[in-house]
């Protein structure tokens, strides 16, 4: 079990690992793989969820840029 406290990955508890550890009847390497594979999901989540949030900053930035642009042009109006 100690081995695969040492190789799980970072931010798991010691009790989840320990009941995958038990459900795949103490296989360390069917352990390992199960464990890594929530990690995957998980990366995976949070990349998918920042693309997201990517793409509505650039939405966000062009608006601001276009704004920005229509603000300076009324101002040259003015001064004209």
């Amino acid at each position: 079990m100690d081995e695969v406290v040492k190789q799980a990955p970072d931010g798991m508890n010691y009790e989840d690992i320990e009941l995958i550890f038990n459900n795949n009847n103490k296989d360390v390497l069917k352990t390992l793989i199960e464990l890594w594979k929530i990690q995957e999901k998980i990366i995976k989540n949070i990349s998918e969820s920042q693309c997201r949030w990517e793409g509505i900053r650039d939405i966000c930035d062009s608006h601001d840029n276009e704004m920005q642009k229509k603000i300076n042009e009324c101002k040259k109006n003015l001064i004209d």
